[in-house]
Parts: structure tokens; sequence; C-alpha cells
């Protein structure tokens, strides 16, 4: 393997892990940051990342970027219940990402609703009040940006798992 194909490699892992830590941070970074790595393993020889999965993908961290950017300021400030739907959803990516690509999306949209139940349940996740529009609101404003983030990462990982490992 040469030098060139090292540097995007690492790049890719070392974005695709980033943008998971970034995902606790609640401005929706961490979607861009996949991104970026799915892009670098796009350009790295032998390793197939599809231009309609280039495309999609980018749409969609553009779209939870944009979201998070059009929230109120204090929507975008706010770290409750975040690390209940973070952690879920990259819970739910891990194993959708055993099943298929679709696998991936449904695990990590399974996982952002499980951690938002799981966080209204709680004292201070009371005020969402499952179920109601609060609810929803608050799922769609920490959890698309979340599940954008962990199937982009989840994508890059298993797109080299594959490579490496399966061929």
């Amino acid at each position: 393997m040469d030098t060139p194909s090292i540097i995007l490699i690492s790049a890719a892992v070392i974005s695709a892990l980033a943008s998971l830590v970034i995902a606790y941070i609640p401005r929706g970074w961490g979607a861009l940051v996949a991104y970026c790595g799915l892009l670098c393993l796009s350009f790295g020889p032998g390793l197939t990342v599809t231009t309609e999965a280039l495309v999609f993908w980018g749409i969609a961290a553009l779209i939870a970027l944009g979201i998070c950017s059009l929230l109120p300021d204090w929507v975008s400030r706010s770290r409750k219940g975040v690390g209940y739907i973070v952690t879920a959803t990259i819970a739910g990516t891990l194993v959708g990402m055993l099943i298929s690509s679709a696998g991936l999306i449904i695990g990590a949209v399974t996982g952002a609703f499980c951690g938002a139940l799981a966080f209204s349940r709680t004292p201070e996740g009371k005020t969402l009040k499952f179920p109601s529009s609060e609810f929803l609101n608050y799922l769609c404003a920490k959890g698309l940006p979340a599940i954008v983030t962990a199937c982009i990462a989840g994508l890059t990982l298993s797109t080299l798992y594959n490579y490496y490992y399966i061929i």
C-alpha cells in the first residue's frame, strides 16, 4: 500500500471516529466531519464508494447542518438528552451494520427513537411528554444530526472492513 492510500484511509478513519465524538456536541458538525471522512475514502484506490452514496450522504449532511443552524438558539445549544439519543443511535447503527446498508439507516433511526424515549422517562426528560409534539420536535432536532452522522461514519467503517476483511 502506498503512502497516499495510507494517508487517505487514516484520514477517513479519524474523521469517522471524531464525528461520533462530535455528535455529542449539539451543533450538528458531526455530519460534516463524517462526510469528509467518506469523501477521503472515495479517493482511496480500490475502495468503492458510489457517486450515488456520496451525493445522497452529502445532501443529508447539508440538511442536518442546515436544520441545526435554523433551530432557535436555546434548542440548538441544549444538551438535554443528547447523550441518550447519540449513544442509542450509534448502538442502533452498529446493529444495523450487521444486516445491510438499509439496516444501518433503520438501526440508526430506531436507536435515536429509543434513546429519546429513554430520556423522556427520566425526571429531566419528563418535559418532553411522550407522546407529544414536543417529543417529536426534540427528536427531530437532536436525532436527525445524530442519525446522519452515525450512518455516514458507519458506512465509512463498514466499507473499510468489507474491503480489508471480506474480500
